[in-house]
């Protein structure tokens, strides 16, 4: 039956223009490199070539058997879409020929096989199916497509690479100009100390000599005014025209006032030498780096010396609570802490608009992990920090203040101060009532903590 000379089948005989019809295409399948059926209205086969019988692995008599008992086509060779939708039955449905590629069907043998398959509908109800084998050509586009899939999500994850660098090379950027930023003006605060504390060093030594002299100026001025008071115990002893000469100069220059007023004068002076001495000290103490560094300071005193020196942006109108009972020494930089206070009290006094209060109260406190500390908190009662800005504080460059009253970086700085000395720095503001900032501080900072615990450790081990 896969021969050209072989008989027409019955269900084909019919006239003799359909007869050569079918020779001539069984002519031209017979020769076809792709395998190759006819097939009636119900799947059955009518004629198949020899390239169709390798790949039903069935020899040519068990073949023309089956077709004799009228076997289906996917009973003989089965594809995957044979028993679902079988082509053949879709184009003659629509009067056209179809064509589905790689299509799986197996042969005789158990290979794997990829195919295209055509279907043609013919005139009196049969159907040409064509089975070309591609599996070759769908075993290299498999694996071009392997390698293009490779290759795409090699690109995919160098672009990813490449997006994650840059973005780490833009946030390094961001953070090395904030940095910069932050150690001009840590320089700048570091220069403005040291100036400062020249300044104080060099007004000490005159404010020193009239705080000095003004008690001896107090005493020569009593002396004079004894010498005078002598005077008039004798005066009575001088003629008349002597009495009326000193009369007459003591009403001129309003004696009795002078001498009240110059008591009055000496103590004014008095006092401000000792204020402007306070505030020498004051500078000294605020502008003081620590020398060798780390030194254990009183924060109680830091917060009065700054308190004092930001006297002139409170001007009476604010009024300031302290509670600083109880505080323990502080291992720190002192200078660096002072500037941390500076900037929370000055931030303080500049939020309150009018008459307002600042509270601040210290105590000593645990930090997280049990360690010993202190926590300083200070609360304004100006009008609060928004909730969209509270975030955004600490962040270098951030300030609500206009162009040219601010930087930006001064909570930024002193946050950064406050971790390097193991502490934290935040703020608390409900809306409407103000706000706090608080900062906890170690005794020590963590490094010197764990040296000191090494040590005590290794003393005991040590001990006989």
């Amino acid at each position: 039956m896969s021969h050209e000379s072989g008989p027409i089948p019955a269900a084909l005989r019919g006239s003799r223009e359909q007869e050569h019809t079918f020779r001539n295409l069984r002519r031209l399948l017979e020769g076809s490199p792709d395998a190759a059926v006819i097939l009636d209205g119900e799947r059955r086969i009518l004629y198949f070539n020899p390239v169709y019988q390798q790949y039903a692995g069935l020899r040519g008599r068990q073949l023309h058997l089956a077709t004799i008992e009228g076997k289906q086509c996917f009973e003989v060779f089965c594809l995957e879409i044979c028993e679902n939708a079988c082509l053949g039955l879709r184009a003659q449905q629509v009067g056209r020929p179809l064509r589905v590629d790689e299509i799986a069907g197996r042969r005789g043998d158990g290979e794997e096989l990829k195919l295209i398959v055509n279907a043609v509908p013919m005139e009196g109800g049969f159907i040409v199916e064509t089975y070309r084998d591609v599996t070759a050509d769908a075993r290299v586009q498999s694996k071009y497509k392997v390698l293009l899939d490779h290759e795409r999500r090699t690109k995919e994850i160098l672009e990813q690479t490449v997006q994650e660098r840059t973005e780490e090379l833009r946030q390094a950027n961001v953070e090395l100009s904030r940095t910069h930023g932050q150690l001009i003006l840590q320089e700048k605060m570091s220069s403005l100390g040291r100036l400062v504390a020249g300044i104080a060093h060099e007004l000490n030594n005159p404010i020193n000599f009239v705080y000095g002299n003004v008690d001896f100026l107090g005493s020569y001025v009593e002396d004079l005014f004894e010498l005078i008071r002598t005077y008039d115990g004798v005066a009575h002893q001088l003629n008349e025209s002597a009495r009326q000469k000193i009369a007459e100069r003591k009403e001129a220059i309003e004696f009795e006032f002078l001498a009240e007023d110059c008591k009055k004068l000496l103590r004014s002076i008095q006092s401000g030498a000792e204020r402007t001495a306070q505030i020498v000290r004051d500078l000294k103490a605020f502008s003081r780096q620590g020398g060798a560094g780390l030194q254990e300071a009183d924060l109680a005193q830091g917060i009065d010396t700054t308190l004092n020196l930001i006297g002139p942006i409170l001007k009476n109108r604010i009024n300031v609570v302290r509670d600083l009972e109880g505080l323990p020494l502080v291992l720190c930089h002192a200078g660096h802490v002072n500037q941390v206070l500076m900037n929370i009290l000055t931030n303080a006094a500049q939020a309150i608009k009018g008459e307002g209060r600042i509270d601040v109260v210290a105590r000593q406190h645990v930090l997280e992990g049990g360690v010993p500390g202190v926590c300083i908190r200070v609360t304004d009662s100006g009008p609060g920090i928004p909730p969209d800005i509270l975030p955004n504080i600490f962040d270098p460059f951030f300030t609500t203040k206009a162009p040219g009253e601010g930087t930006g970086l001064g909570l930024a700085i002193s946050q950064r101060i406050v971790r390097q000395h193991g502490g934290k720095l935040y703020c608390v503001s409900p809306p409407g009532e103000g706000a706090t900032f608080i900062v906890e501080l170690p005794l020590a900072p963590p490094e010197t903590a764990e040296a000191v615990r090494a040590a005590v450790v290794d003393a005991e081990v040590r001990k006989p």
